[in-house]
Order: structure tokens, then sequence, then C-alpha cells
């Protein structure tokens, strides 16, 4: 019996960093979208296991694209990843994610493979 992998969409309007956390989470199957309309579209029509979204959008922001997910989709887990200072860890939850990581800085990559990892293991289907 083969086992599938998790699916993420990483949602970031950066494709570079996009690339980069699908590196970093390459024991995963990534999905990229640059844009909130990107991420619905593919949201509606895909599941998914973790959705990992940015702050910063094209047509909005990563706090707007969490709600409209939650409309349909509220078992799903969601995390932040961002590197702005416009959002707090508190913002993050109080809309519905399970945290916030900032995509700056030294403990980034441990960080987000750990709390990706926790994310996945204790979401029950």
């Amino acid at each position: 019996m083969s086992k599938t992998k998790k699916r993420i969409l990483c949602v970031e309007d950066h494709p570079d960093t996009c690339e980069l956390i699908s590196t970093i989470l390459n024991q995963y199957d990534c999905t990229s979208a640059h844009s909130k309309a990107d991420a619905l579209m593919l949201a509606t029509k895909r599941k998914f296991d973790i959705y990992l979204l940015d702050y910063h959008l094209p047509d909005g922001n990563g706090i707007e694209l969490c709600l409209l997910i939650k409309n349909f989709d509220t078992e799903t887990p969601i995390l932040f990843v961002t590197g702005t200072s416009s959002m707090t860890e508190r913002q993050a939850l109080k809309v519905g994610a399970q945290g916030l990581i900032k995509n700056v800085g030294d403990n980034f990559i441990d960080e987000l493979q750990e709390k990706v990892s926790k994310l996945l293991e204790d979401k029950v289907i």
C-alpha cells in the first residue's frame, strides 16, 4: 500500500519564496498560488492538508484569504508564513489560523518544518 504525500497549498506573491518553501518541505506535495484569486480557485477544486499563507498578496491579503477559506473549509489548518511586520500571531489566531511564522531569520527553516509537521500530525480526517 503506497502512502500518498500530504498536500500543501503555498500562497505567496513571490514565486522564489514558494520555491524555497517547497524545497524546505520536499517531503510534501507543494502547490503554489501567487494571488488570492488563484489560491481560492485551487482551494475550492482540490483538497489540501494545510494552507501556508503570506500576508501581502497582489489582490488582497492573507487575512482576507484565510477568512474566505474558513467559509468552506473549517478543518484544514492554516499557517501564516510571512516577513511582514504588519501582522502578529494574535491576528493570525483571531482569524482562525493555527499560527504565524516569520520567513526571516536563522530559525525559519527549523520552525517551518516543525510547525508544519506538528499541524499535519495533529490533523484528524
